[in-house]
């Protein structure tokens, strides 16, 4: 089973096609918390440590790494995409306003 985390949103955002707005509480993975963390756009409420060495910047990832990250956030996206349209995917979820 898949850990969840709750986040407070910080900007007002898309997340897995939801829009959230500043002081919104979400759950979400893990990997998804590090993510909105790391971009500056949640914090954690729970102050749950940030491995740094664990999260790598979407565009470091390999194709690989993208489509597993993108499916993990409930992005359907297909191994036939090149990298910059998995990353363009995952960005367009989540658009700040």
């Amino acid at each position: 089973m898949e850990k969840l985390v709750k986040v407070i949103i910080l900007s007002s955002i898309f997340v897995r096609g939801e829009m959230f707005e500043v002081g919104s509480e979400v759950e979400v993975n893990e990997r998804e918390a590090k993510e909105l963390i790391s971009r500056g756009v949640a914090t954690d409420e729970t102050n749950i440590a940030i491995e740094e060495d664990n999260l790598k910047p979407i565009e470091e990832m390999t194709k690989k790494e993208l489509v597993d990250y993108a499916n993990s956030i409930g992005i359907e996206a297909s191994d036939k995409l090149n990298k910059q349209e998995i990353i363009d995917l995952i960005n367009s979820d989540d658009i700040e306003e």
